[in-house]
């Protein structure tokens, strides 16, 4: 056998494989190329992250997460705005939506979405690094990068660094600086509880010639021997320093006066250049909706299993450990899916299967081993289909729709399922409970914060509301119709199928009596309840055969558009691939004949 070929041909494939693999998840970030910071995964990491002389400041993200969605453009912004930073700490984001990076989340317990961690310099693989909470926009990020750095400073920290510590007194030792090649030497006076003269240091800190230290106005003997006036009106102040005691003000501001103009009035002064001249874009740019599109007009059976797939792999197996109201949670729900799923003969066998495992555990049970157990409990017989690009969820762009139009159609179609079968079930939750289970999975496991928290919000009263399986049924769906309302000409909505009061008259006109001068639907409930019955049936459930013609899987331009949550993923199995190998080898072969 010449190996010859099939050694070259494996390597094309290998490199086309890899190539594609890294396209199509790049497809589906939020980010770019153009943004000025590292998008990292799990090959690179480790890599990236341990061992430097810079802290980082790294968001776990997850692409259809609708917070995140919104959160992205922020979070570019906010990533040009200390991108002169990066002697002192640098940004990153991971997309724990990519299955490859799944282990990595879990591993720094991420499990809601957005996830912001702060990272000291040198940092290993024991430290989790220091979750940032509170507020999320960009001047207070940058303050809570600010206090970890002064809280962590006695760590120590690299002599590239700029000192953004408070200068103790002033005496000629400071002009020894000039002997280490710096040509200006200032001082930025202003009250301990300001930060502005610590960003301005880091803002500078890509300066070689420049050192900017911070006096504050506690230190009175440094603030009479530099005559610095104390006061509203004149602080903060910025000073050059000279060794002959003749010190110049550079600018003189007043408390009145916001931290981005006086950061963006010296830099500009010292360094030539507007800091930042990009603003934060519109994250809705699309514009407005170019066609009627709504929402999906029928539930396909690759939407509910791509929901199935997605939430116990990509959700409930990113969680760190699973035990207490949290496991219980889990059991409920697997029961629900066990008993009302209107899925194929592999995939029931398959969760009954899931579902007996778990219920045999007592204890609490981390991610890792419900990981492990997804993958143990599959076979030839009893599985259930890797993710597949969604159909009647499908969106204009990767970033839109997806798994959460899945998981809303899944919820609606358990919900119906129960309303029509509970009487046959012979344990587990039957009737409206299985509303509550469905609550206390977008409690514990549902990765998107922000939906979550809204869900829970509008569900606080829900035990005293539904009172059986038929409310349970309507109360879901005013539920969505309420987020509909919420994120309509939100930066999230798809500007192609726009959100809307469902069912459009369109599809059930007997549903609306009136629509109110006020914008208010008044909906007949009675033969909205029918419709749902009818709408989420069973026998109703269609394949991606019946999608309309109309609805192409390619885009307006002719470009193929990947839609799936997690990005295309070319799954070949290893005997496929061999296959291919073997088949290009036998090619090559017979071109020398």
């Amino acid at each position: 056998m010449n190996f010859k070929y099939l050694i070259f041909n494996a390597s094309q494939f290998i490199l086309l494989f890899s190539i594609s693999l890294a396209y199509k998840s790049r497809q589906s970030s939020l980010y770019s190329d153009d943004d000025p910071l590292w998008e990292l995964d799990s090959s690179n990491f480790n890599g990236v992250i341990f061992g430097k002389n810079n802290a980082w400041i790294v968001e776990f993200y997850n692409n259809w997460c609708g917070h995140c969605i919104r959160y992205a453009p922020t979070w570019k912004q906010f990533a040009r705005e200390i991108r002169t930073w990066k002697k002192v700490i640098d940004v990153a984001v991971v997309n724990c939506n990519d299955a490859q990076n799944i282990n990595l989340c879990r591993y720094y317990e991420v499990d809601s979405f957005p996830t912001i961690k702060l990272f000291w310099h040198h940092t290993t693989a024991n430290d989790s690094g220091e979750m940032l909470e509170g507020k999320r926009d960009i001047i207070s990020v940058e303050n809570r990068i600010i206090d970890f750095l002064e809280t962590n400073w006695n760590r120590g920290v690299p002599k590239e660094w700029p000192n953004i510590q408070p200068l103790e007194k002033y005496s000629h030792e400071i002009f020894d600086e000039f002997n280490e090649g710096k040509q200006s030497i200032m001082a930025f006076a202003e009250y301990p509880y300001n930060y502005v003269g610590r960003k301005v240091i880091l803002d500078l800190s890509f300066q070689t010639n420049l050192l900017v230290r911070r006096v504050l106005t506690r230190d009175e003997d440094i603030i009479k021997n530099l005559k610095i006036e104390v006061s509203n009106e004149t602080l903060p102040v910025l000073m050059r320093l000279n060794p002959d005691s003749y010190h110049v003000t550079i600018f003189k501001f007043s408390q009145d006066m916001n931290d981005t103009y006086i950061r963006d009035q010296i830099y500009h002064n010292l360094v030539g250049v507007e800091r930042s001249k990009t603003k934060i874009e519109d994250a809705h740019s699309e514009g407005k909706p170019k066609d009627s599109g709504t929402m999906a007009e029928a539930v396909y059976r690759i939407d509910l299993e791509n929901a199935v797939y997605n939430s116990l792999n990509k959700e409930i197996a990113v969680a760190k450990m699973i035990e207490g109201e949290k496991l219980f949670a889990l059991k409920s729900y697997l029961s629900i899916l066990k008993n009302y799923f209107p899925g194929t003969k592999p995939i029931m066998g398959y969760l009954s299967n899931l579902h007996d495992w778990a219920a045999n555990k007592t204890a609490a049970i981390s991610g890792e081993e419900f990981a492990q157990a997804l993958q143990d409990i599959q076979n030839d017989a009893e599985y259930i289909p890797p993710m597949r690009d969604w159909v009647g969820c499908k969106g204009s762009k990767p970033k839109y729709r997806g798994y959460p139009c899945s998981l809303w159609t899944l919820f609606h179609t358990l919900t119906v399922q129960a309303d029509k079968r509970s009487d046959k079930i012979q344990e587990g939750p039957k009737g409206k409970d299985v509303l509550f289970v469905i609550r206390d999975y977008i409690k514990y496991f549902f990765t998107c914060e922000e939906c979550s928290k809204n869900f829970q919000k509008m569900a606080t009263n829900i035990e005293d509301e539904v009172k059986n399986s038929q409310d349970a049924l309507l109360w879901l769906w005013e539920a969505h119709n309420k987020a509909n309302h919420r994120l309509s000409g939100d930066v999230t909505e798809d500007p192609k199928h726009p959100k809307i009061q469902f069912p459009s008259p369109q599809i059930c006109s007997k549903c609306r009596i009136r629509d109110t001068l006020n914008g208010e639907i008044v909906w007949d409930k009675a033969v909205v309840l029918q419709f749902l019955h009818k709408f989420y049936d069973e026998q109703n459930i269609l394949s991606a055969d019946h999608r309309k013609a109309s609805d192409s899987l390619v885009d307006d331009q002719g470009e193929q558009e990947n839609n799936s949550a997690m990005g295309v993923k070319f799954i070949l199995s290893p005997t496929s691939a061999l296959l291919l190998l073997l088949l290009s080898y036998f090619h090559q072969s017979l071109k020398i004949f």
